[in-house]
């Protein structure tokens, strides 16, 4: 799992303390260009979205950040 923190929503030093003050154990991304963003066409850079991405950097599915837990996770075991 990774987050990625697209820069137009926040800067390093916030994307930072997010990660402290929420004890995130995955890799957070820091997007200082946008570039996975516009990859992945977030919908807006404003709006928190979760993204699951196969092994081959294909999106699976996307939601906003209240998602289903056990739909991600059943996606997240049928992939290969």
């Amino acid at each position: 799992m990774v987050g990625i923190n697209p820069q137009t929503w926040n800067n390093l030093g916030k994307a930072r303390e997010f990660v402290s003050t929420y004890r995130l154990t995955f890799t957070n991304l820091w997007d200082s260009s946008n570039a996975v963003w516009r990859h992945y066409k977030g919908p807006h850079s404003y709006t928190s979205h979760v993204m699951l991405v196969d092994k081959h950097g294909n999106r699976v599915e996307q939601a906003t950040s209240r998602f289903s837990a056990s739909k991600f996770q059943s996606l997240v075991d049928a992939l290969d």
